[in-house]
């Protein structure tokens, strides 16, 4: 099977340099593994120009640089006819780009959409942009039987609520590509982990950015009832935010006198995240709004106890309770008590079933099949 992932957004992805966790290079290697063909057109505002990336002994992802034409987040590929036709299997993201609705209806019988979004009233931009997406053009989706594999149940909801048929939507999930979370033989020196090394504490972690979304002041608020509830702990913190808002919460930590219970860094390479993971007793993520979430799958990954909200990710990933806990109101003290009040055993127990989870389900590698199994679903429709 000769696949083609589209990356119909205009961002800059440099896989050269890169050592995060890009979605569709880990998707797309696994699939090369499983004896297909599969490559990637990302977008570029520089030269067009090719990029192979080895896949072990099973060949090689070739990632297509690409111009388009951008709005409104949008990438339309200009030029790109040849290189379609090229293909069995033409996946694009997001319903409501108009990219993949171009592509509906050029190649019904060979493209397939992944989608993650879904509703929420934080998000009042993407809100609105359905809205109009939907009174224009997502009649050609339900009259032409598009297929949709989205990355949450909750996605999957969301598109059941616009009229798309159920059995033309598949949740499948995300995965991490373990290659990219491993630090080889490289021994990390960053400040933040040797400050964990020599902490004999309780371990809190978050990574990310420092956002909004994320509702950093509320982690500040949960890390200040678990100190209240005498449980000796400290709070480890990596990311980045716009200055006006990340100045908001180290005011706020402060103003609740916490900041010196509170280690944090900026930034650090993807390489060595893994060893900062290992040594976190629980993962903090308030999130208001999470398509997915890498850090939720890396969290459970490397043996962490996720305390999170109603998520694509958790809704998709946790089992409350038994590999995380995904809590629905905004009571920093209720957060609080599930660190307070868990035993060794019991997190023991978490930690290792969420390591199951990820592991025996939601790597690339395991996912690839399901993939396949939705794009197999194309030939009957040719059939047709």
């Amino acid at each position: 099977m000769k696949i083609l992932i589209i990356r119909n957004y205009p961002s800059y992805m440099d896989v050269e340099k890169n050592t995060y966790n890009i979605q569709e290079v880990g998707l797309a290697k696994a699939l090369v593994r499983k004896g297909n063909v599969c490559d990637i057109v990302f977008w570029t505002d520089k030269d067009e120009k090719e990029v192979a990336i080895p896949v072990d002994d099973r060949g090689k992802v070739t990632v297509f640089y690409k111009h388009g034409k951008t709005a409104l987040k949008n990438t339309v590929y200009s030029g790109c006819d040849e290189l379609f036709a090229q293909y069995d299997v033409l996946q694009t993201a997001e319903y409501n780009q108009m990219q993949s609705w171009i592509l509906a209806k050029k190649y019904p019988e060979k493209h397939i959409v992944y989608h993650g979004p879904y509703y929420t009233p934080f998000n009042k931009r993407y809100n609105l942009m359905c809205t109009v997406f939907d009174l224009f053009f997502l009649n050609r989706y339900r009259k032409i039987g598009t297929h949709f594999i989205t990355k949450s149940k909750l996605a999957q909801e969301f598109l059941g609520s616009k009229g798309i048929k159920a059995s033309n939507v598949k949740t499948i999930g995300v995965g991490i590509d373990t290659q990219m979370l491993s630090n080889g033989k490289t021994e990390c020196s960053e400040p933040l982990f040797l400050e964990m090394c020599k902490d004999e504490k309780v371990k809190l972690l978050y990574i990310g950015r420092f956002e909004e979304r994320r509702n950093i002041p509320f982690i500040f608020d949960i890390f200040a009832e678990i100190l209240k509830k005498s449980v000796n702990a400290t709070l480890y913190m990596i990311g980045t935010g716009d200055k006006d808002y990340t100045e908001k919460c180290w005011k706020h930590a402060t103003e609740l006198g916490i900041r010196e219970n509170i280690v944090y860094q900026e930034k650090m390479e993807q390489k060595y995240l893994s060893d900062v993971y290992n040594l976190a007793d629980f993962f903090l993520l308030p999130t208001k709004y999470e398509i997915f979430g890498m850090v939720l799958l890396e969290a459970m990954y490397y043996k962490t106890v996720v305390l999170t909200t109603d998520n694509g990710g958790s809704s998709t990933l946790i089992d409350n309770g038994r590999n995380g806990y995904i809590l629905q109101d905004e009571n920093a003290s209720k957060w609080a008590n599930v660190v307070s009040e868990v035993t060794s055993e019991k997190m023991n127990a978490v930690k290792e079933a969420a390591h199951d989870t990820i592991a025996d389900q939601y790597t690339w590698d395991k996912l690839a099949d399901s993939f396949m199994e939705s794009y197999k679903k194309l030939d009957d429709k040719r059939e047709v």
